[in-house]
């Protein structure tokens, strides 16, 4: 996922995946785990599954970040290879880390996924139909509750 926002804040909400995020542009401010953290750009953000988050641009020109969502099997397999001995959540104490070890537990399944990355579809009715929705409503409400935005929010961001 690739956003940005200046206004935007995200609701709370929670993933079933490891999310793996990087601020491109300015600073983003949410809670997680009882506190409140910022991320700028440097530090990794890392979400275990199940993690409770809300999310807003810290900063008065907003932000912008890239966000990485693999599920577990995906996450242990490469953190094998960047971290012998560490699995299952949480893989870090805190959601903001100052540590190069997640872009390379990151890196091979990205890189393995991106070749499956969605690609622009038509009207919104069709690319529900397409990902094997009934309609464009259920579509909404799935996008929704995962992301924590409308699809249309999500592509005018």
């Amino acid at each position: 996922m690739d956003a940005r926002f200046d206004r935007y804040a995200h609701p709370t909400h929670a993933r079933d995946t490891y999310a793996f995020g990087v601020t491109d542009h300015g600073a983003q401010s949410f809670v997680c785990r009882g506190g409140r953290h910022v991320s700028a750009a440097g530090p990794v953000m890392v979400l275990d599954p199940d993690d409770p988050h809300d999310g807003r641009s810290a900063v008065r020109d907003g932000d912008r970040y890239r966000m990485l969502h693999l599920g577990e099997a995906h996450v242990r397999d490469a953190w094998g290879d960047a971290a012998p001995g560490a699995a299952g959540p949480p893989l870090f104490a805190a959601p903001v880390v100052d540590d190069p070890a997640p872009a390379r537990a990151g890196a091979r399944p990205h890189a393995a996924v991106a070749g499956n990355a969605p690609r622009p579809a038509g009207a919104p009715a069709t690319a529900a139909a397409e990902a094997g929705f009934a309609g464009q409503a259920p579509l909404t409400r799935w996008f929704t509750h995962t992301y924590g935005i409308t699809p249309a929010a999500y592509r005018t961001a």
